[in-house]
This record gives structure tokens, sequence and C-alpha cells, in this order.
């Protein structure tokens, strides 16, 4: 159990022909480390630590503690004498992997690598509209067109999603189609997030308004009404009444749908 590399050091002397021997250990080489770690799955906003474990190793040992991440880049976290690293507030950027260097007099030796799977979430959702209008109401469609919802929300694990139309639920997923969609379907469209792991949850709401597709042609232009008289009796009174029943029709138009009328005026 003892096998290890020694470092040794020896003097020889002579003093009236007794001979004498000093040996002196100068230092025993550091083993690999190993890591120890309170909680492998931390909370956010909670508290950890981290051990860098030696077996052997002659001191002053130096401990190094290094951060992966997935890009590949490799960052140093501290550099002290002591073993211990401890993360007071942890966050979602501690999320990755991480190990630990140790380093004496005779040589350096790294960990292996274990990976910090941070647990939060969920935060306020994102809600995209396809396709994108907006108005003073909030979002807006035209009727018989396929509008989709999309809801998003960072969470670790990811988040689980539940769509509200008016408070009724109507849909489990991260995206919500509607095709063909119709006035009816105007109201309130509501996205709850959920952290199945920790219990957690949040919501965000955005008012949908749907127009008919008529709303968006070119309003017709006025009646025109002609009024072909048969005989030629009393002609200016005749004028006077067409002029007057023509200002009362065009008076109840309405702003998408004009009736044609047919006036047929015949004098005794």
């Amino acid at each position: 159990n003892h096998s290890s590399e020694y470092f040794l050091s020896f003097s020889l002397s002579v003093v009236l022909s007794h001979i004498y021997i000093t040996v002196m250990c100068l230092a025993v080489p550091v083993s690999k480390p190993y890591i120890l770690v309170s909680d492998s799955s931390p909370v956010e906003a909670a508290s950890m630590w981290m051990r860098c474990g030696l077996e052997n190793g002659t001191g002053p040992i130096q401990y190094t503690w290094e951060q992966g991440s997935s890009s590949q880049q490799v960052t140093t976290l501290a550099e002290s004498n002591s073993s211990l690293l401890n993360i007071t507030w942890v966050t979602r950027n501690h999320t990755g992997w991480y190990r630990c260097l140790a380093r004496n007099e005779v040589n350096q030796q790294r960990s292996d690598q274990i990976w910090l799977n941070v647990i939060f979430g969920p935060d306020l959702p994102q809600i995209d509209v396809t396709p994108y209008s907006v108005t003073d109401r909030g979002y807006s469609a035209l009727e018989k067109e396929t509008v989709s919802l999309m809801c998003q929300a960072s969470s670790n694990p990811p988040s689980q999603y539940v769509w509200f139309y008016n408070n009724s639920q109507v849909y489990t997923g991260p995206q919500y189609t509607i095709t063909k969609i119709l006035r009816m379907h105007t109201g309130n469209y509501a996205c709850l997030a959920q952290n199945t792991y920790l219990n957690t949850r949040s919501r965000k709401a955005i008012t949908l308004t749907v127009y008919c597709e008529c709303c968006q042609k070119t309003m017709p232009s006025p009646l025109r009404i002609e009024v072909h008289v048969l005989y030629p009796f009393n002609l200016s009174l005749k004028t006077t009444v067409i002029s007057v029943i023509s200002t009362l029709l065009l008076a109840f138009c309405h702003s998408f749908i004009c009736f044609l009328l047919h006036l047929l005026l015949y004098t005794p």
C-alpha cells in the first residue's frame, strides 16, 4: 500500500572510522484526486459545496477548480490551498462539467469530470403568434387563416405546457395551431408552463381578435339608381321625389353590404 515514487537524498560521512548515513524523504507525489459534492442537482438560489479528495501527497498542496462548458471552453474558478469549493448562491450558469487539479512540488494530477445539473424555472413564458399582426387590442388574425401560438419558458427539466382559451383548457404542448380560424375564436389565450420536478409554474395571456375577411376589402361605391320616366307628365315633381328617395336609400346602406334596389315609378 505504500508503493509510490519517493525522492530521497543521502549524505555519507566518515567520522573516526564510523559511518553515518542520513536518509531524508523529500516529498510524496499526489495521487489522482476525486470529487465529493454535497448535491449534484442543486436548485437555483440554493448553496452547495465540492471537495477535492486525495489519497496521497505531501504538502503543501495547491488546488485548482475548473469548469467546462458545452462549447469545450474551460474556465478556472478558484486556486487555493483549500480542497473545498463553496458556492453560496447557485445559478443556472453553474450548470456544466467540473474537475479539480491537485499539485505539489513533485507533480500534479487532475480528477475525472463530474456534471453539475442545476434545477430552475420555469421563467415567464414568451408567446409568439404566426402570422404576426398587432393592434391596439392585442394580436389579430383574419378569418380562414391558420394561426399558430408558440409558448416558450426556460426551465430545467424542460417545461410542460398547457393552453387555455377563455380559462378553459384546450391543448397540451408548446404549439397550439388553429386551422381556418373564425370570429368565434376571438378571446383570451393563456399559456401555463410547469416544472414537474419543482412543482412550480408560470403563466402568460394574450388577446387574439379575429376579423371578418370582408373587412379588408375596399368598401363598395355608393349605389347608383337610374329612374326611367315613362311619361313626361309633371317631370320636375318626379325629379324631386326621385332625389329624396335616393338620399334616403343611401343613408340606410350598411358598411359592408349594400343591397341593389330597383325602383320603378309609374304615373297613374
